[in-house]
């Protein structure tokens, strides 16, 4: 009898088991079948990016509108996320919950992306122009409104007129090395000291060369004067929706 109860007993387990586990996968399937839904009606939504790089105020409201959204789950589940940071091991509840946030933050930033009739390239775009300008205007805070390419062109002009001076150095060194108090280990330490130098002087020119390669990396990373105003007048939303990490789970 005992048998024939433990017997019943671990079926139903695992019947119930089996059963939890299709209600799991009928509702991710449906989940996933109403983010499908979702994308194509807020991708059907034409965008081309401006050919000036000017971002329009409304545009980026609706951009922020959609991070609040998300940004309402990720603090909804704040404290479920953190403790399942702290776990050392991941067992299959955690698995299962873990997915169960990021399914309702996906679903939570197609809603907004189909409700705003903003398509997936344009929030894509913003994303990258968002943090593009938030390092632009950090970098006009620090250099007195100068760009990007300002200022790595005059630090890597800074750079190479160091390196070329070396070669004034080591033109001293020639006429010391012959010093006749010298010892034949500062007489030796000398001599490599003067070739280290003259190849420096050999890789200012080298790196001369290259500064028009090098300002026209920086220059990519420039943005108009009217982001760099726009992005300080929302500032605060900005970087309260940021959540870090949320591009790579593609949020």
């Amino acid at each position: 009898m005992a048998f024939l109860v433990a017997g019943v007993g671990l079926a139903a387990a695992v019947f119930g088991g089996l059963w939890w586990a299709k209600g799991k996968a009928e509702q991710f399937t449906a989940r996933e079948s109403r983010i499908e839904d979702l994308r194509k009606k807020a991708n059907a939504v034409p965008f081309t990016p401006p050919a000036d790089g000017v971002i329009r105020e409304v545009r980026l409201v609706k951009f922020l509108d959609v991070r609040k959204r998300v940004f309402a789950v990720y603090v909804k589940h704040k404290d479920e996320m953190d403790a399942i940071s702290k776990k050392e091991k991941g067992d299959l509840s955690t698995i299962t919950s873990g997915l169960g946030i990021l399914n309702e933050a996906r679903t939570a930033r197609a809603e907004a992306l189909a409700d705003l009739s903003m398509s997936e390239d344009e929030y894509n775009f913003l994303v990258g122009q968002v943090y593009k300008t938030m390092w632009a205007s950090e970098v006009a805070r620090e250099s007195a409104g100068k760009s990007v390419s300002q200022v790595t062109g005059e630090a890597y002009d800074k750079s190479v007129e160091a390196m070329g001076r070396s070669g004034e150095v080591a033109d001293k060194l020639k006429g010391a090395e012959n010093d006749p108090r010298l010892t034949p280990e500062q007489r030796e330490q000398m001599e490599a000291t003067k070739k280290a130098l003259e190849e420096m002087q050999k890789g200012a020119g080298e790196a001369k060369q290259r500064s028009g390669e090098v300002r026209a990396r920086a220059k990519e990373l420039d943005v108009p004067p009217a982001n760099i105003a726009l992005f300080r007048k929302y500032e605060p939303e900005i970087k309260k929706y940021a959540m870090a990490g949320m591009e790579w789970m593609g949020l």
